[in-house]
């Protein structure tokens, strides 16, 4: 059996492969095995993982499928691995050499499911820490965790008995997957490094506003029917509560005050407040978000539809401002 297996899903990354494959290949773990899997690029991506591939035989495996999205890689990846445990990279990121020796370490030591570690947010710029950890499993994991696969390493055995996989034709396939796995997350352990480079491009999905935004809706409904039919939404209500104000309220807000059509924007808008005042109509109160500080506490405690309306015009400069800031 392989250590750990590193899924890299690819797709139109000929810039970004190349320094993402090179820091697996230098890993100091033994015995791993990289899979890529290439979603159909239209560019010379599969040109450039064939020239590793022939390198490096017994360590890279290369994959092409017809071109279904980051969730459908994902699924299709999970079936190739071999490793007792298993992470991702993206294409278009890097790592440092010693990420899996490390996280492999700290998963045999400690008996894990899963385990975490920060990661480095990389702008053409500038570069600053993002945090994942400490935190257990079940609702510490729903409180604490960031969305981010590629920051951990997963136990092969525990995921393929939960049977877990990643929502195909939607963004946010990996907030479904970390946050219906989290309740059954018995041993989750940290390692307070930083080790993956996750690239900040302007071209890539995640900076891409757009209709697509109305995503998180979907997934948020999906996380809620698995919650509910698996009984456990009335012991996670509180933390599932959290869950939707902070990103509503928050990552998805700030995404759809970017969408250019103002009758979409607005009409997203509108659906994502009575998304969240339908399923939790006492949302003000909850716990969680009463132990927010300073300026995000006061936000949760004010924001309805009249007060956006007043201050999305300032938050739509702001957001402008910052990704010019960023991409130029």
């Amino acid at each position: 059996m392989k250590t750990v297996s590193v899924i890299v899903p690819a797709y139109n990354v000929e810039r970004y492969i190349g320094k993402c494959l090179d820091s697996l290949i230098a890993q100091t773990l033994h015995n791993m095995e990289i899979i890529v899997v290439n979603d159909s690029s239209t560019d010379d991506t599969q040109s450039i993982i064939d020239e590793y591939v022939k390198k490096y035989p017994k360590l890279i495996f290369s994959y092409i499928k017809p071109n279904g999205g980051i969730a459908d890689v994902r699924n299709y990846a999970l079936t190739k691995v071999h490793g007792e445990y298993f992470g991702f990279l993206d294409g278009d990121d890097y790592t440092s050499e010693d990420m899996f020796e490390k996280m492999y370490r700290k998963a045999k030591e400690c008996a894990s499911d899963i385990v975490s570690s920060n990661f480095i947010w990389k702008y053409p710029s500038k570069s600053y820490v993002g945090y994942d950890g400490p935190y257990g499993g079940g609702k510490e994991m729903l409180v604490k965790s960031m969305a981010t696969l590629w920051s951990k390493i997963y136990r092969t055995e525990f995921i393929q008995e939960l049977n877990i996989s990643f929502p195909t034709g939607y963004r946010y396939e990996d907030v479904y997957f970390l946050y219906c796995l989290a309740p059954y997350a018995k041993q989750v352990n940290h390692i307070n490094e930083s080790f993956v480079h996750y690239i900040q491009r302007a071209g890539s999905i995640t900076h891409v506003n757009d209709n697509r935004v109305k995503d998180m809706i979907h997934i948020f409904h999906e996380i809620v029917a698995f919650y509910k039919e698996a009984s456990l939404f009335d012991v996670y209500e509180a933390e599932l509560e959290y869950l939707y104000a902070r990103f509503f309220l928050g990552n998805s807000l700030l995404r759809t005050l970017q969408i250019e059509d103002k009758t979409f924007r607005e009409s997203l808008i509108d659906e994502s407040f009575s998304f969240l005042n339908e399923l939790f109509p006492s949302w003000r109160k909850n716990m969680y978000l009463h132990q927010e500080k300073g300026l995000k506490r006061l936000y949760y405690k004010i924001i309805n539809r009249k007060i956006l309306n007043l201050i999305s015009p300032l938050l739509r400069l702001h957001m402008k401002r910052k990704q010019r800031g960023l991409y130029e």
